[in-house]
Protein backbone atom coordinates (compact mmCIF):
# COMPACT_ATOMS: atom_id res chain seq x y z
CA UNK A 1 0.00 0.00 0.00
CA UNK A 2 2.98 2.54 1.08
CA UNK A 3 4.27 2.44 -2.58
CA UNK A 4 0.97 3.01 -4.13
CA UNK A 5 0.30 5.88 -1.80
CA UNK A 6 3.50 7.43 -2.76
CA UNK A 7 3.53 7.05 -6.28
CA UNK A 8 -0.28 8.58 -6.15
CA UNK A 9 0.93 12.05 -4.29
CA UNK A 10 4.19 12.16 -6.68
CA UNK A 11 2.24 12.19 -9.67
CA UNK A 12 -0.06 14.21 -7.94
CA UNK A 13 2.60 17.10 -8.20
CA UNK A 14 2.80 19.90 -10.48
CA UNK A 15 5.46 19.38 -13.32
CA UNK A 16 7.66 21.94 -12.26
CA UNK A 17 7.05 21.09 -8.46
CA UNK A 18 10.82 20.26 -8.00
CA UNK A 19 12.17 23.16 -9.65
CA UNK A 20 12.03 25.15 -7.05
CA UNK A 21 12.44 28.48 -9.29
CA UNK A 22 11.50 31.02 -6.17
CA UNK A 23 12.62 29.05 -3.17
CA UNK A 24 15.39 30.70 -0.90
CA UNK A 25 17.85 27.79 -0.71
CA UNK A 26 20.07 29.07 1.34
CA UNK A 27 17.93 30.02 4.30
CA UNK A 28 19.48 28.79 7.93
CA UNK A 29 23.33 27.20 8.06
CA UNK A 30 22.48 26.01 3.72
CA UNK A 31 23.65 29.77 3.28
CA UNK A 32 27.06 29.14 5.36
CA UNK A 33 29.86 28.26 2.51
CA UNK A 34 29.43 27.18 -0.72
CA UNK A 35 30.20 24.01 -2.12
CA UNK A 36 30.10 22.69 -5.57
CA UNK A 37 27.21 20.51 -7.00
CA UNK A 38 24.94 20.63 -4.11
CA UNK A 39 21.67 19.03 -4.25
CA UNK A 40 19.06 22.11 -3.27
CA UNK A 41 17.95 21.91 0.19
CA UNK A 42 13.75 22.19 -1.01
CA UNK A 43 14.45 18.61 -2.78
CA UNK A 44 14.88 16.51 0.78
CA UNK A 45 12.82 18.61 2.69
CA UNK A 46 9.63 17.85 0.45
CA UNK A 47 10.56 14.38 -0.02
CA UNK A 48 11.01 13.73 3.77
CA UNK A 49 7.57 15.83 4.06
CA UNK A 50 5.93 13.15 1.32
CA UNK A 51 7.51 9.86 3.17
CA UNK A 52 6.37 10.72 6.13
CA UNK A 53 2.86 10.93 5.63
CA UNK A 54 2.78 7.40 4.50
CA UNK A 55 5.32 5.96 7.23
CA UNK A 56 7.33 6.60 10.33
CA UNK A 57 10.98 8.20 9.47
CA UNK A 58 13.50 7.83 12.59
CA UNK A 59 16.36 7.34 10.81
CA UNK A 60 18.36 8.90 7.79
CA UNK A 61 21.34 8.41 5.62
CA UNK A 62 23.05 11.06 3.37
CA UNK A 63 25.47 8.73 1.49
CA UNK A 64 27.30 11.29 -0.16
CA UNK A 65 26.74 14.31 2.22
CA UNK A 66 28.85 16.97 0.74
CA UNK A 67 28.08 20.10 2.50
CA UNK A 68 25.18 18.31 4.92
CA UNK A 69 22.29 19.86 2.89
CA UNK A 70 20.43 16.76 3.02
CA UNK A 71 21.42 16.26 7.22
CA UNK A 72 20.29 19.67 8.08
CA UNK A 73 16.66 18.97 6.57
CA UNK A 74 16.84 15.97 8.38
CA UNK A 75 17.37 17.97 11.38
CA UNK A 76 14.51 20.35 10.67
CA UNK A 77 11.94 18.02 9.59
CA UNK A 78 11.94 16.22 13.18
CA UNK A 79 13.97 13.04 12.19
CA UNK A 80 15.45 11.89 15.38
CA UNK A 81 18.91 10.07 14.37
CA UNK A 82 20.63 11.18 10.99
CA UNK A 83 23.82 10.05 9.44
CA UNK A 84 26.08 11.21 7.07
CA UNK A 85 29.10 9.73 5.37
CA UNK A 86 32.26 11.63 2.92
CA UNK A 87 35.87 10.98 2.11
CA UNK A 88 36.28 14.67 1.78
CA UNK A 89 37.90 16.44 5.23
CA UNK A 90 36.58 19.59 3.78
CA UNK A 91 32.77 18.30 3.26
CA UNK A 92 33.32 16.76 6.97
CA UNK A 93 33.86 19.88 8.84
CA UNK A 94 31.19 21.94 6.59
CA UNK A 95 28.56 19.11 7.75
CA UNK A 96 29.67 19.06 10.99
CA UNK A 97 29.47 22.87 11.76
CA UNK A 98 26.02 23.17 9.24
CA UNK A 99 24.09 20.95 11.49
CA UNK A 100 25.79 21.80 14.99
CA UNK A 101 23.78 24.43 16.64
CA UNK A 102 25.88 26.63 18.61
CA UNK A 103 24.52 27.93 22.22
CA UNK A 104 23.37 31.60 22.48
CA UNK A 105 26.52 32.37 25.09
CA UNK A 106 29.03 30.98 21.99
CA UNK A 107 27.52 33.36 19.32
CA UNK A 108 27.64 35.95 21.94
CA UNK A 109 31.25 35.11 22.61
CA UNK A 110 31.58 35.58 18.74
CA UNK A 111 30.20 38.80 18.26
CA UNK A 112 31.25 40.29 21.42
CA UNK A 113 34.82 39.12 22.14
CA UNK A 114 36.42 37.28 18.65
CA UNK A 115 35.86 40.34 17.04
CA UNK A 116 38.05 42.43 19.39
CA UNK A 117 40.84 39.60 19.37
CA UNK A 118 40.83 40.09 15.94
CA UNK A 119 41.02 43.77 15.92
CA UNK A 120 44.26 43.43 18.09
CA UNK A 121 45.66 40.90 15.97
CA UNK A 122 45.72 42.88 13.29
CA UNK A 123 47.31 46.12 15.28
CA UNK A 124 49.87 43.83 16.76
CA UNK A 125 51.33 43.66 13.23
CA UNK A 126 50.32 46.87 11.91
CA UNK A 127 51.77 47.77 8.73
CA UNK A 128 53.87 44.19 8.21
CA UNK A 129 51.43 42.61 5.34
CA UNK A 130 52.45 45.42 3.49
CA UNK A 131 55.78 46.25 3.94
CA UNK A 132 56.08 42.09 2.77
CA UNK A 133 54.74 43.28 -0.55
CA UNK A 134 56.95 46.07 -0.68
CA UNK A 135 59.84 43.88 0.05
CA UNK A 136 58.73 41.41 -2.51
CA UNK A 137 57.88 43.66 -5.18
CA UNK A 138 60.08 46.46 -4.74
CA UNK A 139 63.37 45.19 -2.82
CA UNK A 140 63.52 41.77 -4.30
CA UNK A 141 62.12 43.03 -7.60
CA UNK A 142 60.27 40.10 -8.01
CA UNK A 143 56.86 39.60 -9.96
CA UNK A 144 53.84 38.52 -8.01
CA UNK A 145 51.86 37.26 -11.17
CA UNK A 146 54.90 35.18 -12.63
CA UNK A 147 54.35 31.43 -12.14
CA UNK A 148 58.15 31.50 -11.47
CA UNK A 149 60.13 33.25 -8.79
CA UNK A 150 57.32 34.16 -6.38
CA UNK A 151 55.11 31.71 -7.36
CA UNK A 152 57.39 28.71 -6.65
CA UNK A 153 59.56 30.06 -3.91
CA UNK A 154 57.21 31.87 -1.86
CA UNK A 155 58.64 30.08 1.10
CA UNK A 156 62.09 31.24 1.00
CA UNK A 157 61.02 35.20 0.56
CA UNK A 158 58.66 34.74 3.27
CA UNK A 159 61.27 33.05 5.73
CA UNK A 160 63.88 36.21 4.67
CA UNK A 161 61.55 38.79 5.40
CA UNK A 162 60.29 37.32 9.40
CA UNK A 163 64.77 36.83 9.15
CA UNK A 164 64.57 40.76 8.26
CA UNK A 165 62.03 42.10 10.94
CA UNK A 166 62.54 39.14 13.35
CA UNK A 167 58.47 38.33 12.69
CA UNK A 168 57.58 36.03 15.70
CA UNK A 169 54.96 33.76 12.73
CA UNK A 170 55.22 30.86 11.06
CA UNK A 171 53.87 31.21 7.60
CA UNK A 172 52.59 27.83 5.90
CA UNK A 173 54.40 25.61 3.65
CA UNK A 174 52.29 24.31 0.63
CA UNK A 175 53.59 23.85 -2.65
CA UNK A 176 52.59 26.81 -4.62
CA UNK A 177 51.38 28.95 -2.25
CA UNK A 178 52.60 32.05 -3.92
CA UNK A 179 51.24 30.96 -7.57
CA UNK A 180 47.62 31.15 -5.43
CA UNK A 181 48.48 33.91 -3.20
CA UNK A 182 49.59 37.59 -3.22
CA UNK A 183 52.33 38.19 -0.10
CA UNK A 184 50.08 40.67 1.82
CA UNK A 185 46.99 38.17 1.48
CA UNK A 186 49.46 35.42 3.17
CA UNK A 187 50.20 37.72 5.67
CA UNK A 188 46.79 39.00 6.26
CA UNK A 189 45.37 35.35 6.20
CA UNK A 190 47.82 33.84 8.59
CA UNK A 191 46.89 36.66 11.01
CA UNK A 192 43.45 34.89 11.18
CA UNK A 193 44.12 31.78 11.07
CA UNK A 194 46.04 32.03 14.27
CA UNK A 195 43.34 34.29 15.69
CA UNK A 196 41.27 31.00 15.54
CA UNK A 197 43.73 27.58 16.06
CA UNK A 198 44.42 29.40 20.38
CA UNK A 199 40.44 28.66 20.75
CA UNK A 200 39.50 25.90 22.76
CA UNK A 201 35.93 25.48 22.28
CA UNK A 202 35.99 23.08 19.72
CA UNK A 203 32.20 23.79 18.36
CA UNK A 204 33.47 27.75 17.89
CA UNK A 205 36.72 26.67 16.55
CA UNK A 206 34.85 24.80 13.73
CA UNK A 207 32.69 27.29 12.89
CA UNK A 208 35.20 30.32 12.57
CA UNK A 209 37.55 27.46 10.56
CA UNK A 210 34.32 27.48 7.83
CA UNK A 211 34.34 30.81 7.46
CA UNK A 212 38.08 31.11 6.91
CA UNK A 213 38.26 28.30 4.55
CA UNK A 214 35.52 30.49 2.50
CA UNK A 215 37.49 33.78 3.05
CA UNK A 216 41.05 31.54 1.72
CA UNK A 217 38.79 31.01 -1.61
CA UNK A 218 37.47 34.48 -1.79
CA UNK A 219 40.99 36.56 -1.35
CA UNK A 220 43.05 33.71 -3.42
CA UNK A 221 44.35 34.02 -7.29
CA UNK A 222 41.38 32.05 -8.19
CA UNK A 223 39.23 32.71 -10.39
CA UNK A 224 35.29 33.76 -9.28
CA UNK A 225 32.40 31.48 -9.79
CA UNK A 226 34.59 28.42 -10.64
CA UNK A 227 34.97 25.23 -8.52
CA UNK A 228 38.49 23.90 -10.06
CA UNK A 229 41.62 25.81 -9.88
CA UNK A 230 41.88 28.46 -12.49
CA UNK A 231 43.94 31.68 -11.70
CA UNK A 232 42.82 35.10 -12.54
CA UNK A 233 44.12 36.14 -15.84
CA UNK A 234 48.26 37.75 -15.23
CA UNK A 235 46.93 41.43 -16.30
CA UNK A 236 43.83 41.09 -14.41
CA UNK A 237 45.53 39.79 -11.55
CA UNK A 238 47.95 43.41 -10.01
CA UNK A 239 44.79 44.88 -9.97
CA UNK A 240 42.70 42.03 -8.25
CA UNK A 241 42.62 42.61 -4.14
CA UNK A 242 40.60 42.60 -1.40
CA UNK A 243 40.28 43.52 2.19
CA UNK A 244 41.21 40.42 3.61
CA UNK A 245 40.46 40.98 7.30
CA UNK A 246 36.59 42.96 6.35
CA UNK A 247 36.06 40.54 4.21
CA UNK A 248 36.26 37.90 6.64
CA UNK A 249 34.72 40.09 9.58
CA UNK A 250 31.71 40.77 7.62
CA UNK A 251 30.93 37.05 6.46
CA UNK A 252 31.60 35.81 9.76
CA UNK A 253 28.35 38.86 10.98
CA UNK A 254 26.92 36.59 7.89
CA UNK A 255 27.03 33.43 9.08
CA UNK A 256 25.70 34.64 12.48
CA UNK A 257 23.25 35.43 11.42
CA UNK A 258 22.82 32.16 9.60
CA UNK A 259 23.36 30.39 12.39
CA UNK A 260 21.11 32.01 14.94
CA UNK A 261 18.06 31.33 12.55
CA UNK A 262 19.01 27.69 12.63
CA UNK A 263 19.23 27.64 16.12
CA UNK A 264 15.83 29.45 16.58
CA UNK A 265 14.21 26.82 14.02
CA UNK A 266 15.89 23.80 15.92
CA UNK A 267 14.32 25.24 19.12
CA UNK A 268 11.18 22.76 19.99
CA UNK A 269 12.30 19.86 18.16
CA UNK A 270 13.22 18.07 20.84
CA UNK A 271 16.43 15.84 21.12
CA UNK A 272 18.12 14.73 17.81
CA UNK A 273 21.59 13.42 16.93
CA UNK A 274 23.64 13.70 13.80
CA UNK A 275 26.41 10.83 13.25
CA UNK A 276 28.81 12.27 10.50
CA UNK A 277 31.90 9.79 9.54
CA UNK A 278 34.68 10.16 7.34
CA UNK A 279 34.47 6.68 5.21
CA UNK A 280 33.66 5.15 1.90
CA UNK A 281 30.20 4.34 1.39
CA UNK A 282 31.16 1.17 0.12
CA UNK A 283 32.54 0.32 3.22
CA UNK A 284 29.69 1.23 5.94
CA UNK A 285 31.28 -1.87 8.29
CA UNK A 286 33.67 0.77 9.57
CA UNK A 287 30.69 3.24 10.40
CA UNK A 288 29.77 1.36 13.93
CA UNK A 289 26.87 3.89 14.98
CA UNK A 290 25.13 2.74 11.89
CA UNK A 291 23.66 -0.40 12.30
CA UNK A 292 22.69 -3.30 9.90
CA UNK A 293 18.29 -2.99 9.14
CA UNK A 294 18.62 0.11 10.40
CA UNK A 295 17.77 2.67 8.32
CA UNK A 296 13.94 3.93 7.07
CA UNK A 297 15.51 6.39 4.47
CA UNK A 298 17.81 7.42 2.35
CA UNK A 299 18.34 10.44 0.35
CA UNK A 300 21.62 11.16 -1.73
CA UNK A 301 23.15 12.60 -4.65
CA UNK A 302 26.14 10.96 -5.83
CA UNK A 303 28.78 12.35 -8.25
CA UNK A 304 27.06 12.50 -12.07
CA UNK A 305 31.20 10.49 -12.74
CA UNK A 306 34.83 10.84 -11.12
CA UNK A 307 35.82 13.75 -9.77
CA UNK A 308 38.30 14.00 -12.61
CA UNK A 309 36.33 15.13 -15.85
CA UNK A 310 33.48 16.01 -13.93
CA UNK A 311 33.04 18.06 -10.43
CA UNK A 312 36.50 18.04 -9.15
CA UNK A 313 36.00 18.35 -5.42
CA UNK A 314 39.56 17.78 -4.62
CA UNK A 315 40.69 21.03 -6.72
CA UNK A 316 37.84 22.99 -5.15
CA UNK A 317 38.98 22.33 -1.39
CA UNK A 318 42.73 22.19 -2.01
CA UNK A 319 43.32 25.65 -0.73
CA UNK A 320 41.22 25.78 2.13
CA UNK A 321 42.71 22.50 3.58
CA UNK A 322 45.99 23.34 2.60
CA UNK A 323 45.46 26.44 4.94
CA UNK A 324 43.18 24.81 7.19
CA UNK A 325 46.22 22.59 8.04
CA UNK A 326 44.76 18.79 7.11
CA UNK A 327 47.29 16.72 5.51
CA UNK A 328 48.60 17.96 2.16
CA UNK A 329 49.28 14.93 0.23
CA UNK A 330 45.57 14.14 1.20
CA UNK A 331 44.40 17.98 0.18
CA UNK A 332 46.41 16.95 -2.91
CA UNK A 333 44.43 13.53 -4.05
CA UNK A 334 41.21 13.39 -2.78
CA UNK A 335 39.80 13.11 -6.30
CA UNK A 336 41.20 9.62 -6.58
CA UNK A 337 39.56 8.44 -3.33
CA UNK A 338 36.31 9.37 -4.66
CA UNK A 339 33.72 7.30 -6.95
CA UNK A 340 36.12 6.55 -10.75
CA UNK A 341 39.08 7.57 -8.80
CA UNK A 342 40.89 4.00 -9.37
CA UNK A 343 40.69 2.94 -13.16
CA UNK A 344 40.46 -1.27 -13.75
CA UNK A 345 42.92 -2.53 -16.51
CA UNK A 346 39.78 -4.49 -18.12
CA UNK A 347 35.99 -4.62 -17.98
CA UNK A 348 33.74 -7.61 -16.97
CA UNK A 349 30.13 -8.43 -17.10
CA UNK A 350 29.57 -8.31 -12.85
CA UNK A 351 27.17 -5.00 -12.32
CA UNK A 352 23.98 -6.50 -14.01
CA UNK A 353 23.04 -3.74 -16.12
CA UNK A 354 21.50 -4.10 -19.58
CA UNK A 355 21.97 -1.01 -20.03
CA UNK A 356 25.52 -0.59 -19.34
CA UNK A 357 26.73 -2.67 -20.75
CA UNK A 358 25.14 -1.50 -24.06
CA UNK A 359 26.68 2.23 -24.08
CA UNK A 360 30.22 1.05 -22.59
CA UNK A 361 30.32 -0.90 -25.67
CA UNK A 362 29.61 2.32 -28.25
CA UNK A 363 32.07 4.07 -25.87
CA UNK A 364 34.88 1.53 -26.48
CA UNK A 365 34.97 1.59 -30.21
CA UNK A 366 35.59 5.11 -30.10
CA UNK A 367 37.73 5.27 -27.00
CA UNK A 368 38.87 2.12 -25.26
CA UNK A 369 40.48 4.37 -22.07
CA UNK A 370 38.07 6.33 -21.95
CA UNK A 371 35.35 3.27 -21.62
CA UNK A 372 37.17 2.12 -18.80
CA UNK A 373 37.46 5.21 -16.80
CA UNK A 374 33.55 5.44 -17.45
CA UNK A 375 33.47 1.47 -15.62
CA UNK A 376 35.40 2.82 -12.46
CA UNK A 377 32.85 5.37 -11.67
CA UNK A 378 30.16 2.38 -11.98
CA UNK A 379 32.19 -0.33 -10.23
CA UNK A 380 32.26 2.08 -7.04
CA UNK A 381 29.16 3.10 -7.12
CA UNK A 382 27.68 -0.41 -7.45
CA UNK A 383 29.35 -1.20 -4.49
CA UNK A 384 28.01 1.62 -2.37
CA UNK A 385 24.36 0.52 -3.52
CA UNK A 386 25.79 -3.15 -1.81
CA UNK A 387 26.52 -1.56 0.92
CA UNK A 388 23.76 0.70 2.11
CA UNK A 389 21.14 -1.79 0.90
CA UNK A 390 22.54 -3.76 3.97
CA UNK A 391 21.94 -0.88 6.33
CA UNK A 392 18.37 -0.68 4.95
CA UNK A 393 15.05 -1.74 7.12
CA UNK A 394 12.52 -3.83 4.96
CA UNK A 395 10.19 -2.09 3.20
CA UNK A 396 12.23 1.50 3.17
CA UNK A 397 12.99 3.87 0.37
CA UNK A 398 15.94 5.64 -1.09
CA UNK A 399 15.69 8.27 -3.13
CA UNK A 400 18.74 9.01 -5.50
CA UNK A 401 19.55 11.62 -7.21
CA UNK A 402 21.52 12.04 -10.28
CA UNK A 403 22.46 13.32 -13.65
CA UNK A 404 22.71 12.07 -16.38
CA UNK A 405 26.24 13.36 -19.09
CA UNK A 406 27.39 12.60 -22.53
CA UNK A 407 30.71 10.69 -22.72
CA UNK A 408 32.40 10.62 -26.18
CA UNK A 409 28.74 11.56 -27.33
CA UNK A 410 27.17 9.04 -25.81
CA UNK A 411 24.25 9.49 -23.14
CA UNK A 412 24.44 7.47 -20.15
CA UNK A 413 21.42 6.67 -18.08
CA UNK A 414 22.68 6.49 -14.58
CA UNK A 415 18.78 6.49 -13.65
CA UNK A 416 18.32 3.18 -15.79
CA UNK A 417 22.03 1.60 -14.60
CA UNK A 418 21.20 2.52 -11.04
CA UNK A 419 18.25 0.53 -10.85
CA UNK A 420 19.51 -2.16 -12.84
CA UNK A 421 22.44 -2.63 -10.77
CA UNK A 422 20.43 -2.44 -7.75
CA UNK A 423 18.13 -5.57 -8.26
CA UNK A 424 20.51 -7.68 -7.31
CA UNK A 425 21.07 -6.12 -3.53
CA UNK A 426 16.74 -6.78 -3.03
CA UNK A 427 16.10 -3.14 -4.12
CA UNK A 428 13.12 -2.78 -6.25
CA UNK A 429 12.63 0.12 -8.37
CA UNK A 430 9.37 1.89 -8.12
CA UNK A 431 9.60 5.04 -9.26
CA UNK A 432 11.57 7.95 -11.43
CA UNK A 433 10.45 11.38 -11.69
CA UNK A 434 12.60 14.46 -12.89
CA UNK A 435 13.21 18.04 -12.63
CA UNK A 436 14.70 20.92 -14.27
CA UNK A 437 18.71 22.21 -12.84
CA UNK A 438 18.12 25.91 -12.67
CA UNK A 439 20.84 28.45 -11.43
CA UNK A 440 23.27 25.92 -12.64
CA UNK A 441 27.16 26.94 -11.84
CA UNK A 442 27.86 25.48 -15.31
CA UNK A 443 27.28 26.75 -19.10
CA UNK A 444 24.57 25.64 -21.22
CA UNK A 445 27.63 23.65 -23.27
CA UNK A 446 30.83 22.86 -23.20
CA UNK A 447 32.98 21.47 -25.87
CA UNK A 448 34.03 18.09 -24.41
CA UNK A 449 36.68 17.23 -27.19
CA UNK A 450 38.51 20.82 -27.37
CA UNK A 451 37.78 20.79 -30.77
CA UNK A 452 36.79 24.26 -31.99
CA UNK A 453 33.07 24.82 -32.55
CA UNK A 454 32.34 21.42 -31.46
CA UNK A 455 29.79 21.51 -28.19
CA UNK A 456 27.35 19.68 -26.36
CA UNK A 457 24.24 20.33 -23.98
CA UNK A 458 25.54 19.74 -20.50
CA UNK A 459 22.80 18.41 -18.10
CA UNK A 460 19.34 20.49 -17.83
CA UNK A 461 17.85 18.26 -15.50
CA UNK A 462 18.03 14.89 -12.67
CA UNK A 463 16.44 12.29 -12.30
CA UNK A 464 15.22 10.90 -8.63
CA UNK A 465 15.11 7.42 -8.87
CA UNK A 466 13.01 5.74 -6.08
CA UNK A 467 14.20 2.34 -4.95
CA UNK A 468 12.49 -0.20 -2.20
CA UNK A 469 14.28 -2.91 0.17
CA UNK A 470 11.56 -5.76 -0.53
Amino acid sequence: MNDKALIEKLESLPLDFWDFKEEDTKKFTHGIHSYPAIMVSPISKNIIKIVKEIMNIETLYDPFMGSGSVLIESILNGVKHTYGTDLNPLALLLSKVRTTPLKMSQIVWIKNVYIDIINFAFEKYKDLPFKLHQYIVNEKQLDITDKKGWGENADIYLEEFKAKYNIDIEFPKFKNIGFWFKPQVIFELKIIKDTITTIEDENIKNFLLITFSEIVRKVSNTRNGEFKLYRIAKEKLLNYNYNTKQEYIDLLQKNIEKMISFVEECNGLGDFSVDIKKCSCAKLDNFEELLDDSLDLVITSPPYGDSRTTVAYGQYSRLSLQWIDCDCDEAQNIDRSLLGGVVRKRYDNSLDSETLNKLIKEIEIVDKKRSLEVLAFYYDLDKCIESIAKKMKKNSYQFWVVGNRTVKNVYLNTDLIIAEMAKKYGLNHIYTFNRNIVNKVMPSVNSPTNEKGKTISTMMNEYIVVLKKE
